[in-house]
């Protein structure tokens, strides 16, 4: 039981700590200081959210796909919780469109069931390559992302595409120790559609030599 907790609180290495199914994903290449990854094509559950750029509030966004993995979809099923959370950030004048977006588990890949609030689509990622930085703590992505943005352009990465941020959280909200986030930028030309397509094993990240 102390193990829980202490799991729990981030007393272990960083990201989640509850064994959650992880979403597939390759590195690349190694840079100092950030990584060149792969995300294969794979379904996610999502929803989007139009705000002020200061509004960076996310609760009932992760709320709506929480219910889909809780059951509120059209089979009843129970999904479980898989990590990352994603979310794609555009900004639009004053606003941002934020995207979020939870791993469709691999028992539910082929065959994920609907889901009942109309505000959810099962979308199907094509793939994509990203330059992706650690970030641990509780950051502040969008100040994050512009410091990354100048990172990768003085390191003469002009095939980022800087419209679009993406950022990932591992860890449950109440870890206070050792969390783990991402903030990401797409690789131009590694995807065939840039856009997610509406569609009606656990596998840990690994190394390419």
């Amino acid at each position: 039981m102390f193990n829980v907790v202490k799991s729990y609180f981030g007393f272990g290495p960083p990201g989640e700590v509850h064994n959650n199914e992880i979403a597939p994903y390759n590195v690349l290449q190694k840079f100092e200081g950030y990584e060149l990854i792969e995300w294969p094509e794979q379904k996610w559950i999502s929803t989007k959210s139009t705000a002020p750029k200061n509004n960076s509030k996310n609760n009932s966004m992760f709320m709506k796909l929480f219910g889909y993995i809780d059951g509120k979809n059209a089979r009843g099923d129970k999904i479980s919780m898989t990590v990352p959370v994603m979310i794609s950030n555009q900004k639009e004048e004053e606003d941002m469109t934020r995207e979020m977006q939870f791993y469709i588990p691999l028992k539910f890949q082929e065959n994920p069931p609907d889901p009942a609030d109309p505000d959810l689509s099962i979308v199907t990622r094509p793939p994509m390559i990203m330059y992706s930085k650690f970030l641990s703590g509780f950051p502040n992505f969008e100040e994050e992302a512009k410091k990354f943005q100048g990172e990768l352009e003085k390191n003469g990465h002009t095939d980022a595409d800087f419209s679009v941020f993406y950022s990932a959280g591992w860890d449950a909200p109440f870890k206070l120790l050792n969390r783990r986030n991402e903030i990401m930028f797409r690789k131009l030309d590694s995807a065939t559609n840039n856009s997610t397509t509406e569609t009606s094993s656990e596998t840990p990240k690994t190394e390419e030599s």
